[in-house]
């Protein structure tokens, strides 16, 4: 605690803190990211795209002679034919003046249920999945029907047959894309990425990064009797970062605002502290200055009174009135001196053997002419009369703090005890009571400097507000600790401290 940062320090640390966060907010805030799709120079894609739709184009006229063929052979052979083993050829239907019946004229090549049924419009019965042609249209020639609402299909008559061969054209893409792959017509280092389609809805062939939630750049479509194909294209992005400099201004002025201000505030602050500090230092001095005329003032007191006669009493009673104010200023002086030694992290503890029972008795004699002019009783139980290990004048100063606390606030007539318990390694020191007591809300603070339980029992009551905050840092730098107490009546209060090993002399 004593060696924690000053506070300007603090200052000056926040406000750097909140600083560099308002700067940083504000570089975040101002940052701006733009993304520029450029198309790639030359024509490569553009050459490839065409290259593919001339090879798509070629394959569709391949299989559009290998349909003309299979018609030509389904014509000629008639219901006896062989299944057709051409791609994409799932049904044929045979139109024959001699076929009435329209279910006997239909053949099935891919297992599938016969949707739709080809009949002449002399044979038609009006019944579902009857797709009606006229005689005009099957009397002779070949070529493709492309009706919407039916499948593609290829007809081929003679005079007096003719057959309509129903298409899937998807099921023919696949060899499609086996011969594109084959001939590695395809560019993969393209800069951006490329994306090929196919008429089954799907990418086919990729190359590049793709970007599955961007739009394309540029889409390039083929239709053809297989279906739609497409490539589509994202052009390389490039990336261009910029900063809106009203709002980064705007920030390093708050930030630069910020720290001349803590600036401000620090030196303010440092400014106080070496005034409290040379104040603190005055005190110190002064309070040493006087440490000597009173121990003086003090042993020509005790002179003095040793040297009266018993029969003058008067005098001896104004000497004893002036030695027990000097040694209340004394005690005064001394606390000053130890919480000056405190604040300044000087304060050390000094462990020697020593007699407790000496240290009461001193402690009980400076007390007793106090008690006895406010009629306070108070008794000392079990003192321990013995050689022990621990600070003498720290014990000294504790016991007389807590002594001069029942003086001040158990009131005239009161009772007091101070207790002593030696138990193994452990002193234990408890002095009750049976005043007023400290307000529950004053409990912690009367540990705090300065500070005093603020009841009106203390109103009147001089004191510098340390004596229990300096006497809990004393036992808590000999290993111990003071505490108060829960008590019926009165202020109890505790005072632990372990010993060293004893003395055997």
């Amino acid at each position: 605690m004593r060696n924690a940062p000053p506070p300007w320090a603090w200052t000056l640390a926040v406000s750097a803190l909140l600083a560099a966060m308002v700067a940083g907010a504000g570089i975040v805030m101002a940052r701006k990211v733009e993304h520029f799709a450029e198309k790639p120079p030359g024509n490569r894609v553009d050459d490839s795209f065409r290259e593919v739709v001339r090879r798509i184009d070629a394959m569709e006229q391949f299989w559009e002679q290998a349909i003309a063929s299979e018609a030509e052979r389904m014509l000629g052979r008639g219901m006896d034919a062989e299944d057709s083993r051409v791609a994409g050829v799932v049904q044929c239907s045979w139109l024959n003046p001699n076929f009435n019946d329209p279910e006997r004229s239909q053949k099935r090549f891919d297992g599938g249920s016969i949707e739709w049924r080809p009949v002449l419009d002399r044979q038609a019965k009006g019944e579902p999945g009857e797709w009606k042609f006229s005689d005009k249209d099957m009397a002779s020639g070949s070529g493709w029907i492309e009706t919407p609402g039916r499948p593609l299909a290829w007809r081929m008559a003679n005079g007096r047959n003719a057959v309509v061969l129903q298409l899937d054209p998807v099921a023919a893409v696949p060899l499609v894309l086996e011969d594109l792959a084959k001939r590695n017509i395809l560019p993969e280092d393209e800069a951006g990425s490329l994306t090929w389609t196919s008429p089954f809805g799907k990418a086919w062939h990729t190359s590049g990064e793709p970007n599955p939630t961007g739009k394309p750049d540029e889409i390039l479509r083929h239709v053809s009797r297989f279906g739609d194909w497409a490539l589509m294209r994202h052009y390389p992005v490039r990336t261009v970062v910029s900063y809106r400099m009203p709002v980064l201004a705007g920030a390093f002025s708050i930030s630069a605002l910020l720290i001349g201000g803590a600036v401000a505030v620090a030196s303010w602050q440092r400014k106080a502290i070496r005034l409290a500090e040379e104040r603190v230092s005055f005190v110190n001095r002064v309070s040493h200055e006087l440490r000597t005329p009173l121990t003086n003032l003090l042993l020509n007191t005790d002179l003095a009174l040793d040297g009266l006669p018993v029969e003058d009493a008067k005098v001896r009673r104004r000497l004893g009135l002036i030695r027990e104010e000097t040694s209340r200023l004394s005690r005064i002086v001394d606390n000053v001196l130890a919480f000056a030694r405190i604040e300044r992290g000087t304060a050390e503890s000094h462990a020697t053997y020593c007699n407790v029972g000496q240290v009461v008795g001193e402690v009980r004699e400076n007390f007793a002419p106090l008690f006895q002019r406010k009629s306070i009783v108070c008794d000392y139980d079990e003192v321990p009369d013995e050689e022990l290990r621990l600070d003498r004048d720290a014990l000294s100063q504790i016991l007389s703090n807590l002594l001069s606390n029942v003086e001040k606030y158990a009131g005239e007539g009161a009772r007091a005890t101070m207790r002593f318990t030696v138990e193994a390694s452990t002193l234990l020191i408890e002095v009750e009571d049976d005043g007023p007591g400290v307000p529950p809300d004053a409990r912690r603070r009367i540990f705090q400097p300065f500070e005093r339980a603020g009841s009106r029992v203390d109103e009147g009551v001089s004191g510098t507000g340390l004596g229990l905050a300096i006497s809990r840092e004393l036992a808590e730098r000999m290993g111990g600790r003071l505490d108060l107490m829960d008590a019926k009546r009165g202020a109890k209060f505790r005072l632990v401290i372990p010993m060293g090993e004893r003395s055997h002399a």
